[in-house]
């Protein structure tokens, strides 16, 4: 179901809202715990608020350059760590760290209602696969962020799904 939604999210703000009301009412659907629902909503809407475009952009063609975004987070602190600001390496890791920050904000209270282990493994692969899925795009046109954007969807539905296979 995120295949589309995670697209429109980027196009049309407010479907953020949207994917974190779908996370929220599948998750009371497949657990039944109010309160894990609402804090996954709140954790999704915060972590998805998050800025990413100049990383995405830069790895989709626009020029390399070590921008403020990330500044008010810590990711552009904890990147730089690992690499040069502004280049390419430093790009692909600051969009795993916020991979990381948005699906562990969204994701964490399931640990009350699944094995911790599992929601971690769910919660590392998604931060991977932001990456991942800018990488896989980078070859497909004039269209690279909107293909990113559509195959990290499709990421996220395979690995909700095996986390709730697997609980």
């Amino acid at each position: 179901m995120f295949y589309f939604l995670n697209r429109f999210r980027g196009t049309y703000g407010y479907f953020a809202k949207v994917n974190a009301v779908v996370l929220g009412v599948g998750s009371y659907l497949i657990y039944g715990n109010l309160y894990v629902s609402l804090a996954m909503v709140i954790g999704y809407i915060a972590g998805e608020s998050m800025g990413w475009g100049d990383w995405i952009g830069q790895q989709c063609g626009s020029a390399l350059r070590c921008g403020d975004e990330g500044e008010k987070n810590g990711i552009k602190y904890l990147a730089s760590k690992f690499a040069p600001c502004g280049t390419d390496a430093y790009n692909k890791i600051a969009l795993v760290i916020r991979g990381f920050y948005w699906w562990f904000l969204a994701l964490l209270p399931l640990v009350c209602v699944v094995n911790p282990l599992l929601v971690a493994v769910a919660i590392v692969l998604l931060a991977c696969g932001f990456q991942l899925s800018v990488s896989l795009a980078k070859g497909t046109g004039s269209l690279k962020w909107e293909n990113a954007e559509t195959l990290y969807g499709g990421m996220q539905d395979l690995v909700l799904l095996s986390l709730i296979l697997a609980s």
